[in-house]
């Protein structure tokens, strides 16, 4: 794909580092468009694509510091996380609604980085640690009720489609989900509640 650095060149992005939360606002423009999933797919793994490059060239060539690399992969990370988990959310309202609690607060996903992405460290060939946590029980107010339990598993499985499943083109990040709560072996969304019981159990240092 030659023309993308003729085009980041154009650009001015190889000669300069990112302002704070210029990678998401790019990758939260995706979501203005009215996309199906596949093509939502593609475009965030086009963003992704561009990014890489951009920071590669920053890293090799132009000689940025470590600390911006290193910032500037975890942001993209993040930003991709974000706007996954938004995607997913518009596909799942119509049918389910809105989660909330027992007393009728809405609840949201909460998604943790773990490791590198955690401490701001990721690299060129990391995947990227997350840990799936919703506040409270309850279920859904939408046309079909269901427990928010399933409700955010639905969510975190849509979420890691979105990120991790190959397409033409190719991937975003790989997820790894095995520092949950008891591993491959344990749910793969838990209540903020069941989180802390965990670490205060089970959890090492």
């Amino acid at each position: 794909e030659p023309a993308l650095l003729t085009e980041l060149a154009a650009s001015g992005d190889l000669g300069r580092s990112r302002r704070s939360g210029e990678i998401l606002a790019a990758a939260q423009a995706l979501l203005a468009v009215d996309d199906d999933e596949g093509s939502f797919m593609d475009r965030l793994r086009r963003l992704r694509r561009r990014e890489l490059v951009r920071i590669v060239w920053r890293d090799i060539v132009a000689g940025a510091p470590l600390a911006e690399v290193l910032e500037d992969l975890s942001s993209l990370a993040d930003a991709a996380v974000i706007v996954a988990r938004k995607f997913a959310e518009s596909a799942l309202a119509p049918r389910y609604g809105q989660p909330r609690s027992a007393d009728g607060e809405p609840q949201e996903l909460v998604v943790l980085g773990m490791g590198k992405l955690g401490g701001r460290e990721l690299n060129f060939s990391s995947d990227i640690d997350l840990v799936f946590l919703y506040p409270r029980s309850g279920e859904t107010d939408g046309r079909r009720r269901i427990a928010n339990e399933d409700y955010f598993t639905r969510l975190g499985q849509a979420l890691i489609r979105l990120l991790d499943a190959p397409t033409a083109e190719g991937f975003v990040f790989r997820v790894d989900l095995r520092l949950r709560p008891f591993g491959e072996s344990g749910p793969l969304v838990v209540s903020f509640g069941a989180f802390e019981e965990y670490l205060q159990k089970h959890g090492r240092d």
